[in-house]
């Protein structure tokens, strides 16, 4: 659109986005030629594939194995917190614990008797 003339303005309501958005794409592909995103420079992974999926691994055989266990097990100088966010892009997250145990079945028959026989 940009090339055939269009202003900023209409090109940023036709693809609804900002004029400031729509301008730097099209400085960008002005001076580059290309409208790819340049990679980021963040810090590099401290953990391969296989090391992510043994952290996830472990996390679905024993729910209850803590961040701290599991750091010592791949055997990788990692923070908790990258754990979690593992098992976090895993879709796996955190459970609450229970407040009380969970009824059985015996449990919730004698308690319904207990209060069918105090209901008068």
């Amino acid at each position: 659109m940009k090339t055939a003339g269009c202003s900023t303005r209409r090109v940023a309501g036709q693809v609804d986005r900002s004029e400031c958005a729509v301008r730097s794409c099209w400085e960008q592909w002005t001076r580059e030629g290309t409208h790819l995103r340049k990679t980021g420079s963040g810090a590099t992974r401290k953990t391969t594939r296989r090391e992510d999926r043994r952290i996830v691994r472990q996390a679905l055989v024993d729910p209850t194995v803590t961040r701290s266990t599991i750091r010592a097990d791949v055997g990788v100088a990692i923070v908790p917190q990258t754990i979690s966010r593992h098992l976090a892009e895993a879709n796996l997250k955190s459970k609450c614990s229970f407040r009380a145990l969970p009824l059985t079945p015996e449990h919730r028959q004698l308690r319904l008797q207990w209060c069918q026989a105090r209901s008068m």
